[in-house]
């Protein structure tokens, strides 16, 4: 099945989306994609188009997301969290026929494209104060369109229907394109792996521009045609009256929230909570969080698992139900329809228990990096997709994540280059050197530190405003440190790993 059929194929009276109180029904949010793909065609977008959007969590972005997906065009969703020169960044790079965003991200979007050589539409979807700016298209168009399902031709398994920016190991961020067939069978896999039905209700407190939410919350409850109650951001203070409101059975989060989560517990006592599961993964989950977590939520219902996005979100996952092995400290095993192997330097597959790094040979993989065939080369190994972790394998087949072999920091659940944020620093005049990487911290898991050779006099809150120009909020450095000199092995590379050194004094 193509993804854009999900909807239709379960097109009744039964809610598949509870907002803010509303509920929307399969038939509801099916007629909202189809004004959407007959919008897409008026607006003259063709097969394999591009089509960003900078939005937040509202049943408006899913409707979006299945009227690209049921006309052939590839949705590229923005982080709306990014700065107006990284959002500039992707709606070039991904050379973007049209930019749909919400009047709250309007300003945001109006300035990231005002540079730009070749400008999208843009396509406002709310009733912004005041009058549009010259061009835009009102949301008055997309509810003129008809409800009827539009009829497009040579549409297949193989076609890319997302196209996502996530950080590298390079400076800026990487476009990853993904098929409907790949997007398919992850969604069918967590569906069948989670034994979805019709009576699961999941809570989404995950933002829509990451896998996680899109696929994981989303598309594998509607294969099930279950309910999602849908958040506009996650709220510790209303989490669980949400959960009991509405019989919530599972929701899907990184550790940071489960953290932020146990902090608050007392608030739950008298409450009636009946969760059967939580996905977590995103950044590593400590055994001592998942202990603290479940003897105050329900034994056994932290299910951990470990992908990426070249990889259409999950990989691994441990077993759910009883009677299948679950192994606390590990992300789980493959998940069907993929092989995961451990490797050395050479490509060898490395025996159990010795530490390698992770690659993935599956039918979720990207169809590679967008204008990049350099990245996708680099990163494919006769059909295995060299992931840049680091972990070791037991002997029934159980992954353990042992670091990461590419330098990227996770801050709660979000990737950050630390050479992205080194070439933003170094264009401050008084700065003549830098490096940035991770710091452990209980709640984040990791929050970026920046290490400083200064050309000239300048304070850390200059410096901050500086980062605030370019950069969005979670990768401007929490913590800096100035020296005189950088650690650098012989050849004159930065000793990331090294730099928590410099901030030992200041613990």
């Amino acid at each position: 099945m193509l993804i854009g059929d999900i909807l239709a194929a379960h097109r009744d009276d039964k809610t598949a989306i509870i907002f803010e109180g509303h509920h929307i029904s399969y038939l509801e949010l099916d007629d909202l994609s189809n004004r959407f793909a007959h919008l897409f065609g008026v607006l003259g977008l063709n097969t394999g188009d591009r089509v960003s959007m900078l939005m937040g969590n509202e049943p408006l972005t899913v409707g979006a997301y299945f009227g690209l997906f049921k006309t052939g065009s590839i949705a590229n969703p923005i982080n709306n969290r990014l700065s107006a020169e990284e959002v500039e960044y992707v709606l070039n790079h991904a050379e973007s026929r049209l930019l749909i965003t919400t009047k709250e991200y309007l300003p945001l979007a109006m300035q990231a494209i005002e540079r730009l050589l070749v400008k999208p539409k843009v396509l406002v979807l709310g009733k912004p104060e005041g009058r549009l700016p010259a061009g835009v298209i009102p949301e008055q168009r997309l509810y003129e369109q008809p409800t009827s399902p539009r009829a497009v031709a040579d549409l297949h398994e193989q076609m890319a229907i997302l196209l996502i920016y996530t950080s590298g190991t390079t400076g800026r961020p990487k476009g990853v394109l993904l098929t409907h067939a790949g997007v398919w069978a992850d969604g069918l896999a967590l569906s069948r792996g989670f034994r979805l039905g019709p009576d699961h209700v999941t809570l989404c407190i995950m933002p829509l521009f990451h896998c996680n939410a899109l696929i994981v919350s989303h598309l594998s409850s509607f294969i099930a045609h279950s309910t999602v109650v849908l958040c506009r951001k996650f709220s510790a203070r209303e989490h669980w009256k949400l959960v009991e409101r509405y019989g919530v059975k599972s929701f899907s989060a990184p550790p940071t929230v489960l953290a932020i989560l146990l902090e608050r517990e007392a608030e739950t006592e008298g409450m009636d909570i009946n969760l059967e599961f939580v996905k977590t993964g995103s950044a590593p989950l400590t055994v001592e969080l998942a202990q603290r977590f479940e003897a105050r939520f329900g034994e056994n219902i932290l299910i951990e698992g470990w992908g990426l996005t070249e990889a259409t979100a999950t990989s691994t996952l441990n077993p759910l139900y009883a009677g299948e092995q679950r192994k606390l400290g590990s992300v789980g095993r493959a998940m069907p329809g993929q092989e995961v192997r451990v490797i050395d330097e050479g490509g060898r597959p490395l025996p159990e228990g010795e530490v390698g790094e992770l690659v993935i040979r599956s039918n979720t993989l990207m169809k590679g990096y967008f204008r990049d065939s350099e990245a996708t080369e680099k990163a494919m190994m006769d059909g295995w997709l060299r992931t840049g972790d680091l972990g070791r394998m037991d002997a029934d087949g159980y992954i353990y994540l042992a670091g990461r072999k590419k330098e990227i920091i996770v801050r709660g659940g979000e990737n950050i280059s630390p050479l992205e944020v080194e070439e933003v620093i170094s264009r401050h005049p008084a700065v003549r050197d830098v490096a940035v990487g991770g710091l452990p911290d209980r709640i984040w898991g990791e929050v970026v530190i920046a290490c400083i050779v200064l050309a000239s006099e300048v304070s850390q809150d200059e410096l901050v405003r500086h980062c605030r120009a370019s950069l969005a909020d979670f990768k401007i450095p929490t913590r800096f440190a100035f020296t005189d000199d950088l650690p650098r092995n012989a050849t004159g590379k930065i000793l990331r790993r090294r730099l928590s050194e410099y901030f030992e004094s200041q613990s």
